[in-house]
């Protein structure tokens, strides 16, 4: 029986907050549950470089959780040759395209009213993709992948079928020289034989995306866990406007652990009340299928209920 695997991915340049704790205690105890494997790797290819207390940073905040992983941690920066490779296959099967527009050019090109094109996808992409990319001139430039312009169904074990009706084409590779996050994802979940991604469902579009790669360099598609968010009492995604949520806060303030898996069992309807609850505890009474498909709202009661 094939063994199957899932990944925590945070990036250690960004701080870890109550949102990031929720899919992350969520996707462990779906791994632990499931008897699948775990895997921690550092997603670093975007913002500044990284140093090794960064790292050693974001193991301790998710140790002191209680979420353990199996095996040596992957830092993305240290080998760039796989993607690089994929990019060479991409290129060689002419499923992308070198193009310098600016963001802003490619909005305007979108916005064009084109009546057989309504999105302007076949403006910015050019006719003769092999011919256009003999043509390159080996200067720093973005390389875009070509979507099919038929509908995409993404199949979700949660959200069940999601429909993409107009996917643009999109930057796999960009003018630094440095893979995108969309193609780095896809050649790192496969060369970790990652079979299950667990993760926040304002990744939909990139899993539409994600999942054209895979076809394109025929590896195998994983299964899809898009969970709901934590939000403010506004609507809108945790921010500072919402207080401090950093985990290396309440790490460094002497918080017990417990309150935030306790409020964390509590978002995922295993209690009804604000309690404390040990990771084991957390595992035992878990369930996926009692999450609710909304996103979750992070109150001023559960602010207090934390600090207090």
């Amino acid at each position: 029986m094939s063994i199957r695997r899932s990944r925590l991915a945070p990036s250690p340049t960004g701080a870890l907050h109550l949102g990031n704790a929720c899919s992350f205690l969520i996707n462990w105890a779906l791994a632990r549950k499931n008897d699948w494997e775990l895997i921690l790797r550092m997603e670093d290819l975007v913002g500044p470089r990284i140093n090794l207390s960064s790292i050693e940073s974001t193991q301790a905040i998710l140790s002191w959780l209680g979420i353990d992983w199996d095996g040596e941690t992957l830092l993305q920066s240290q080998d760039l040759s796989p993607y690089k490779d994929g990019l060479d296959t991409l290129i060689s099967h002419s499923q992308i395209y070198h193009c310098n527009l600016t963001r802003k050019e490619i909005e305007q090109a979108a916005s064009a009213p084109h009546a057989d094109d309504p999105f302007g996808k076949h403006v910015i992409r050019p006719k003769d993709v092999q011919t256009h990319n003999s043509n390159w001139n080996n200067e720093p430039t973005n390389w875009r992948f070509i979507v099919h312009d038929r509908q995409h169904v993404l199949k979700d074990e949660l959200l069940g079928k999601k429909q993409f009706d107009h996917l643009n084409d999109f930057v796999v590779w960009t003018k630094n020289d440095m893979p995108a996050y969309q193609l780095a994802v896809v050649i790192d979940d496969a060369r970790q034989n990652v079979t299950d991604v667990i993760r926040g469902h304002d990744l939909l579009e990139s899993a539409a995306w994600q999942s054209q790669i895979y076809t394109a360099l025929g590896l195998k598609e994983p299964t899809w866990w898009h969970l709901p968010l934590v939000i403010g009492e506004d609507g809108l995604r945790l921010a500072k406007r919402h207080g401090d949520t950093r985990l290396l806060t309440y790490f460094n303030n002497g918080m017990q652990p417990e309150k935030i898996i306790g409020l964390i069992a509590k978002w995922c309807n295993m209690t009804t009340l604000h309690e404390t609850l040990s990771t084991s505890e957390f595992l035992h009474g878990f369930d996926i299928h009692q999450l609710n498909k909304d996103d979750i709202v992070f109150t001023k009661e559960d602010e207090q209920w934390l600090l207090g």
